[in-house]
């Protein structure tokens, strides 16, 4: 599973990753899996997972964590959207 690292365009570092959940545990356009953005304050959801992303350059995975969902865990180790106005990068 590839993993990259990248700093957005504010300075904040990042960790991305595909995640691939096995076929019985998730339904619907999250069966496919996202990317996974996560920085040492917020983690964010992208799906579907782009074409590519493994390759992208800083700039373009800085485009996409934008463009991604921020989410928070939620016991026990599950993921839930949280509200835009909470989200800090």
């Amino acid at each position: 599973m590839p993993i990259r690292e990248f700093t957005d365009s504010s300075g904040t570092s990042w960790l991305v990753w595909a995640t691939i959940p096995p076929s019985a545990g998730v339904l619907g356009a999250m069966r496919g899996g996202w990317l996974t953005f996560e920085s040492s304050v917020v983690r964010r959801r992208l799906l579907p997972i782009p074409t590519g992303w493994e390759d992208a350059s800083a700039a373009k995975l800085d485009l996409l964590c934008r463009a991604a969902t921020p989410v928070r865990r939620t016991p026990p180790g599950g993921f839930e959207p949280m509200d835009s106005d909470t989200a800090e990068h």
